[in-house]
């Protein structure tokens, strides 16, 4: 029986492949039967959109478009007109959450840990999705596999990476932008972005608002900006996020407040503060 190669169909194999990994778990922290992230939100955006213009406006020209993107892995004989973005937007789980909104100097053990093992954990996660995809004879490129993506320093915008998950996630309909830079989505801003370029007509996710900032309490009426308050160093400002000084922060917190009793390995450290303990936690506001 042929399989019907749809929004559903993808929607169910980012379910299962999720939902396999192995190490969505806190082993670190001796909890191996807690998760670290919960199943994603899914949206999926044209590869041919105008956005992806004003991206390279925006942020700068080396901001790849899915074309690009596609031309890391496949040389030639590429169907434009089918190539689609899927974004997935994996929220923190309510038990790290509680533990982030305790703290107010350095971000909670469940936070480091969650942040630390994401690059890992979406290794197995992309590798396994794609090899599923191409077993149908779809292909595709996680970006989380590529080790093309990379920080570089944009002129308009400080340091930016050539592939912005949060942008391709805002124009795959799951959100849009608070003061801080984070994207709030329908599950809150406390989450973290994959994304995938696809060859195959998938139909689009439709936009449920009409500018970058809508959900944000701040931009919509100035009732909020409980961010600016729960940043330890002053990097979030009614003017909006410097991202200089929350590495700088990162950096001597990874150097100095690192807990004893876990591993540094190769580990990346995110703050996060900004994301608990505000009305955009959860939900849009």
């Amino acid at each position: 029986m042929a399989i019907t190669i749809d929004n559903k169909f993808i929607e169910q194999l980012v379910y299962e492949t999720f939902d396999s990994l192995e190490g969505n778990q806190f082993s670190s922290l001796g909890s191996p039967e807690l998760p670290m992230w919960e199943r994603p939100l899914i949206g999926i955006a044209m590869g041919t959109d105008p956005y992806y213009d004003f991206l390279k406006s925006h942020i700068g020209e080396f901001h790849w478009n899915p074309e690009e993107v596609f031309r890391l892995k496949y040389a030639k004989e590429i169907s434009k007109e089918n190539l689609r973005v899927i974004a997935m937007v994996f929220p923190q789980t309510m038990e790290t959450k509680k533990a982030q909104m305790k703290e107010k100097i350095c971000p909670s053990r469940e936070w480091i840990i969650s942040r630390a093992e994401w690059e890992p954990l979406m290794v197995e996660f992309g590798s396994r999705l794609t090899e599923k995809l191409e077993k149908h004879g779809i292909r595709s490129v996680s970006l989380d596999l590529q080790k093309e993506l990379k920080v570089q320093k944009s002129e308009a915008l400080g340091l930016a990476s050539n592939w912005s998950h949060r942008h391709i996630a805002h124009l795959a309909g799951l959100g849009t932008f608070g003061l801080s830079d984070g994207l709030i989505t329908e599950k809150g801003k406390a989450v973290r972005i994959s994304s995938l370029v696809i060859e195959a007509p998938l139909t689009p996710t439709e936009r449920p608002y009409k500018s970058h900032n809508e959900w944000c309490l701040y931009y919509k009426n100035g009732s909020c900006g409980l961010c600016v308050k729960r940043c330890p160093t002053d990097a979030i400002t009614v003017q909006g996020h410097d991202k200089e000084a929350c590495e700088k922060y990162e950096t001597e917190f990874f150097e100095k407040h690192w807990p004893s009793d876990i591993a540094k390995g190769d580990y990346k450290i995110g703050c996060g503060l900004c994301q608990a303990g505000v009305p955009c936690q959860n939900k849009k506001p």
